[in-house]
């Protein structure tokens, strides 16, 4: 007659009626040898550059305005602005037109400036700075095809942010900047007051 143990019965596990979700490791960033800070990726280096892209298209297209308005006759084809309405020179609406077009390349070109500095630093926050900076870009439709144009690396700039390999560049700065404290280890109930051997 056997005397081992029976085996315990398995019990299945419970049927919880949803699917258990795997994790997705998410890249994480090399480290410099020297400094110990995160390695910009690819996206970062292609997010710089094409955030000055734009910005150096838009001055062009700034530029080229200004040259083409400088003419009576051809004040009107410079910019979409200046031909929404009739003007005679020198007239405070044409100074007027010259200022706002001005004031768009000024306001376009410092967003495409902090989305490429931000980015290259970064800052997680960038990536909305970016959609901002599209969303502003757009008043380049006031303006010439150059300026127009501009909008295309902007926003292509804006959305390399976005890629994982960013997001994780972004997320290492974090942790960097402002690290997690180490949890401190539980040590038992603390006594308060004088220790038992000293009432005896």
């Amino acid at each position: 007659m056997s005397t081992q143990p029976a085996a315990p019965p398995s019990v299945p596990a419970p049927d919880l009626g949803m699917p258990i979700a795997e994790a997705r490791a998410t890249p994480e960033p090399r480290l410099h040898p020297v400094t110990g800070e995160p390695r910009r990726p690819w996206s970062i280096w292609a997010c710089v550059v094409l955030a000055y892209l734009a910005v150096t298209v838009l001055v062009i297209g700034l530029l080229v305005a200004f040259w083409v308005s400088k003419t009576v006759e051809t004040f009107a084809q410079a910019a979409w602005l200046n031909g929404v309405v009739a003007t005679e020179p020198g007239s405070l609406v044409r100074i007027g037109m010259v200022a706002a077009l001005f004031a768009v390349a000024v306001a376009v070109g410092a967003g495409g400036i902090i989305v490429g500095y931000y980015g290259w630093k970064g800052y997680g926050w960038a990536r909305i700075a970016g959609l901002v900076a599209v969303g502003v870009g757009l008043l380049t439709l006031l303006g010439n095809a150059w300026m127009i144009g501009s909008l295309v690396p902007l926003a292509l700039a804006a959305g390399t942010l976005w890629l994982p390999d960013s997001r994780a560049y972004c997320d290492a700065w974090q942790a960097r900047r402002h690290p997690t404290p180490a949890p401190v280890p539980d040590r038992g109930p603390i006594h308060y007051g004088p220790l038992p051997r000293y009432l005896a």
